[in-house]
């Protein structure tokens, strides 16, 4: 379907070439995917998001971490074990009101472990690495967002 426009004034007379109504399809399609991609992409992290990544680097297959926890603010993160050789992730969104100090707590072989790791800055995403090797011993390393590590 299409139409033809005339606007006047008074002392102009404006006549329009043949305007299609029906929309063009694979166009608004093409805006449409764009959209979408954008939101999901930023959906990825926000200004307060923590990405945190957790090894246990331990070579035993009989060994594992029980009990862990992951604090950062009020927002936490439990997981019942993580056996040795293995990854574990998890997204935090703390508040912007909260004390952003994170906190690791698990048990190794019967003893339970604490550990705080760096206090996150208000307003800024981070990701970070934390390896728990055999003994307990921790190493850490964390970057701003967008990163990767």
């Amino acid at each position: 379907m299409s139409t033809c426009l005339t606007v006047q004034h008074k002392q102009f007379r404006y006549q329009c070439s043949t305007v299609s109504l029906v929309p063009n399809i694979p166009r608004l399609l093409s805006l449409w995917l764009l959209i979408c991609t954008l939101i999901a992409g930023c959906g990825n992290w926000s200004n307060d998001t923590v990405k945190i990544r957790i090894v246990f680097t331990d070579n035993n297959p009989t060994h594992q971490l029980t009990n862990v926890s992951i604090v950062v603010g009020s927002d936490k993160y439990f997981w019942r074990t993580i056996a040795a050789g293995k990854v574990e992730t998890v997204t935090l969104r703390p508040s912007a009101t909260d004390d952003r100090q994170m906190t690791l707590l698990y048990t190794l072989e019967g003893q339970q472990k604490s550990w705080d790791g760096p206090k996150f800055d208000v307003g800024t995403g981070y990701r970070i690495e934390i390896k728990i090797d055999a003994h307990s011993f921790i190493t850490h390393r964390h970057c701003i967002l967008p990163c990767s590590i």
